[in-house]
């Protein structure tokens, strides 16, 4: 069984996620997955334990899956899957998410190339919101370098 603070802390990762545009239960099984003692959990278990409908689960899991936030494995002799979040990478799913941010930088300066003879407050704004994209996208190899040497 969960404990109050887990099943709080469930919560505040589900509302975190449902911000950032997942639908709620997306972020309450992230949160469930996070929170759970082993860090797994069968299907059974996230239906009982968050007490929400088998199919609401099932399409949240495919699209955890899809989206590669989550992976199962099963033991021998059981047929159950075990979910678990897929963290052993994540600083290729942070670089993944980085290139995102350059093509981001990509549709807005093409954007300011289609206004490129105003000078609004608009294309102002954009210009400036380019400029850290590209400082930021630069500097995250220089990051990952310090925190290397200083984790390693």
């Amino acid at each position: 069984m969960l404990t109050e603070k887990q099943k709080e802390l469930i919560e505040r990762i589900g509302v975190f996620h449902e911000h950032k545009g997942m639908q709620p239960l997306v972020g309450r099984i992230i949160g469930l997955l996070l929170v759970k003692e082993n860090a797994e959990a069968t299907f059974e278990e996230i239906v009982e334990q968050l007490g929400v409908s088998k199919s609401a689960v099932s399409n949240a899991l495919t699209f955890l899956q899809a989206k590669e936030r989550i992976t199962y494995h099963t033991k021998p002799g059981d047929r159950k899957r075990y979910f678990t979040m897929k963290v052993n990478d994540w600083r290729a799913d942070f670089e993944k998410e980085l290139m995102n941010i350059a093509e981001i930088q990509q549709f807005i300066d093409e954007v300011l190339d289609l206004h490129k003879n105003q000078n609004t407050e608009f294309c102002c704004r954009m210009k400036d919101f380019s400029n850290f994209l590209e400082f930021f996208r630069k500097e995250i190899p220089a990051m990952f370098e310090r925190f290397k040497k200083q984790y390693s």
